[in-house]
């Protein structure tokens, strides 16, 4: 692992076009068509920002604990931060400057069911962002840059199957699914809804392939 961050940056830091793949290179010019750039680090200004977007139906629905533990407030999001979390974040560009259109982190981290798992993978896009298909070249600029600027890789993954939009995006990055569980996910009410759990993960041939 290389210099992960682990803590909360005074600026963000745009990627730049420079240096890119040739596949990174198209996703970076694709968001940059539509006026969104992707930016690493993040600042406590922006936390505000995704503890609002953390709030909207969909990523309460199957991301409830980025509103209740993860970005709860600023305090949860620096503890949160100091386990060693690369955050990107999707910001639109506006008359009144650069707004949240998403966000994701990838880091150190392992699961069960994914063996050869080493590093998260999470993607979250806000409904600013919705229907202009953005996250597919956004995961894929964040997973290139992780890999590229802080040597991650065994990237995986977990979602629900229930949320196909997502996982339609995931597999059309690469992912596989390498295990599934049924089981119960918190709903956005409060409610436990039946559901199975997708174990994913990407190989690394992807990657090597995209230098």
């Amino acid at each position: 692992m290389n210099n992960l961050p682990t803590g909360f940056v005074t600026d963000t830091e745009q990627i730049a076009l420079d240096g890119l793949s040739q596949k990174s290179r198209e996703a970076w010019q694709h968001l940059a068509g539509q006026d969104y750039e992707v930016h690493t680090g993040l600042t406590s200004q922006y936390t505000d920002q995704i503890m609002t977007m953390s709030h909207e139906a969909a990523i309460r629905e199957y991301c409830p604990k980025d509103a209740t533990e993860r970005f709860k407030n600023l305090e949860n999001a620096e503890q949160w931060l100091n386990k060693g979390r690369a955050v990107f974040l999707l910001l639109k560009r506006g008359n009144d400057g650069l707004r949240l259109a998403g966000y994701s982190w990838t880091g150190p981290g392992t699961n069960s069911h994914i063996p050869e798992g080493q590093t998260t993978f999470a993607l979250r896009v806000g409904e600013i962002g919705q229907g202009q298909g953005l996250a597919t070249p956004f995961s894929w600029l964040v997973i290139a840059v992780s890999a590229s600027k802080y040597e991650l890789k065994d990237f995986w993954l977990e979602t629900w199957s229930s949320n196909g939009a997502a996982v339609h995006i995931y597999h059309k990055l690469g992912f596989e699914t390498v295990a599934e569980a049924p089981g119960h996910r918190p709903s956005a009410s409060g409610d436990q809804v039946a559901d199975t759990r997708i174990y994913m993960d990407l190989s690394n041939d992807l990657l090597t392939e995209d230098k």
